[in-house]
């Protein structure tokens, strides 16, 4: 799902004296889990120009040329006072560098550790920087107070967002934003963008869920009528319904039963990235994850995180044929702690060799931990099939720590409702997906027929399922639909488990689809679909998908059906 259209800068007003300069990339940006759905991003910036002038957020050096060239057809960089960084990103010292050249006036405005990071990325230029620790303002005139309030995180240890007293916007930075690139540029159809506000929340926000609270418990305080993100759309239609659900989702993640410390750092960005795709496949598994960039976190923290988890995972780079000092530090506690009855997990990205992660695995393995899954070790940069391989090993380490974890009751009899809801059948399907690089499958038979016109199904998938993840709107799959004489084969075959990234059907005759996905020779019919909407359900995704082309192969076959006897299981 490509879209070729060139990038560019849009100059938009969105409230008095401020307007938005939106630099739009309408294909994917890099290979990172937030951007999966492959929907393009808007990186936001914004201006507000009073009786002193200030812009929030360059952009990276993807963007460096076309905004420039927006920003000096909208304002005097000679009279530029202010650039204000919500977080401090290494990829925008490009951007910045040229600013300060074009500007050498400007005053930098961000939080202590992203003051420290500008000065090592300017070691030969002395920049003028205004630290905020949370009870700093700015007056840039005409009622433009600032405000600003510190949010650190482990993703986003420099986190900052600011409040405009005049306008009563809250610039949020990563708070609040979507990975997906259209001409909206508010939320005036709030429906149009909740599945990319929660998969953007999944995938960065969840495995930070207490310290995504205390932000909202910050910015509660202020009288806010929109919020100005980092990406996606401007939020003010549906303003309080996000927070709300930021709210519900914050106290869901927090609330789980068990939990999982992630323990990382960080050379280059790569152990980051798996990091991130391995705290979504461990949300998506069901458990609580509380994620520890080491490089910031205080040892009070990390052993107080090791303490209260029900198993670890640590993901480490290999520098100079060592692991960092923070993961040195993080493993000396997680051995100080000594509860070796807790699963552990190793994950990281290296260079050359990868000594790093023989001397965790040696350690702990000494300390008599047990492993939840083969060290996942990755060169270099992950790709799009190495983040959907440490999805489903995040999937499956939860969920092993949940079999494991889980109180054995007496068997009970089904209820009336029980028994009556299990009467309720479906034909038996196996259900191929494929995007980019990635293809899985899974069996189904919570399949209907949902419309005729246009020809479509409804499919209901558990939220913990690998193919999961490519079942959201505009993603592709075919419907194997199998017959009564050779289904019990495909039965058998899919309801094992398979480890991380296994090919779910090397052992049977394929062809494939127009639409990229597996088709099955020996089943009844296929169709090929395209997913138009999905809708949470309980602990299912609910997919609607129109029929795009399909085939009967057998005419004479009887479909397979499932049968069962409770409404409690499949």
């Amino acid at each position: 799902m490509t879209n070729s259209k060139p990038r560019d800068v849009q100059v938009l007003p969105i409230a008095t004296n401020t307007q938005l300069i939106r630099a739009r990339s309408w294909s994917r940006l890099r290979f990172e889990i937030e951007y999966a759905l492959s929907r393009g991003t808007t990186s936001n910036c914004y201006l507000i120009a009073a009786e002193k002038t200030a812009i929030f957020d360059p952009p990276a050096e993807t963007f460096t040329e076309i905004y420039l060239a927006a920003l000096q057809q909208t304002i005097n960089l000679q009279q530029l006072d202010y650039v204000i960084l919500g977080h401090f990103s290494p990829n925008r010292v490009p951007t910045l560098k040229a600013i300060v050249e074009l500007a050498p006036q400007v005053t930098f405005v961000c939080s202590l550790l992203s003051a420290a990071n500008l000065r090592n990325a300017f070691p030969d230029h002395p920049l003028q920087i205004l630290v905020m620790r949370g009870k700093e303002t700015i007056d840039l005139g005409g009622g433009h107070v600032l405000k600003f309030l510190p949010i650190p995180s482990p993703r986003w240890p420099e986190g900052l967002c600011t409040y405009d007293q005049q306008t009563q916007i809250l610039y949020t930075d990563k708070l609040f934003g979507a990975h997906v690139c259209g001409d909206q540029v508010f939320d005036d159809h709030p429906e149009a963008f909740q599945e990319d506000q929660r998969y953007y929340y999944n995938c960065l926000m969840a495995p930070q869920a207490q310290h995504v609270e205390a932000a909202l418990e910050k910015i509660s305080d202020f009288p806010v009528r929109m919020y100005a993100p980092g990406h996606g759309p401007l939020v003010r239609t549906g303003l309080m319904e996000l927070t709300k659900a930021y709210t519900e989702w914050s106290n869901a993640q927090k609330n789980r039963e068990i939990s999982v410390a992630l323990l990382y750092a960080s050379a280059y960005g790569n152990t980051a990235i798996l990091a991130q795709a391995m705290a979504l496949g461990l949300t998506k598994g069901g458990v609580a994850v509380q994620s520890i960039n080491c490089e910031f976190a205080t040892p009070d923290e990390i052993r107080t995180a090791i303490k209260q988890s029900d198993g670890f995972v640590i993901g480490s780079p290999t520098i100079g044929g060592h692991a960092p000092t923070p993961i040195h530090t993080a493993l000396g506690i997680v051995l100080s702690v000594g509860d070796s009855s807790k699963l552990a997990g190793i994950f990281g990205s290296y260079g050359w060799s990868g000594e790093a992660f023989d001397l965790i695995e040696g350690k702990l393995r000494d300390a008599g931990y047990r492993f939840g899954f083969d060290t996942l070790k990755v060169k270099f940069k992950p790709d799009d099939v190495t983040l959907k391989l440490c999805e489903e090993v995040g999937t499956d380490f939860a969920q092993t720590l949940k079999k494991a974890k889980k109180v054995r009751l007496p068997q009970q009899a089904a209820t009336p409702m029980e028994q009556a809801v299990g009467r309720i059948v479906g034909s038996v399907c196996v259900i191929s997906a494929k995007q980019g690089d990635v293809s899985t499958g899974m069996l189904g038979s919570w399949v209907s027929q949902a419309t005729f016109n246009p020809p479509g199904l409804t499919v209901a998938i558990a939220k913990d399922r690998a193919i999961e993840s490519l079942m959201y709107p505009g993603g592709k799959f075919t419907l194997n639909i199998l017959e009564e004489d050779s289904y019990l084969e495909y039965t058998k075959h899919f309801r094992k488990n398979f480890a991380p990234g296994e090919d779910r059907f090397a052992n049977f005759s394929t062809t494939v689809a127009d639409n990229g996905c597996v088709v099955l020779t020996d089943a009844l019919a296929y169709v090929e679909c395209s997913v138009d909407q999905r809708m949470e359900c309980g602990d299912h995704w609910v997919v609607y998908a129109t029929v795009d082309n399909g085939k009967l192969i057998k005419p004479d076959a009887v479909t397979a059906i499932n049968h069962r006897k409770t409404g409690t299981h499949y």
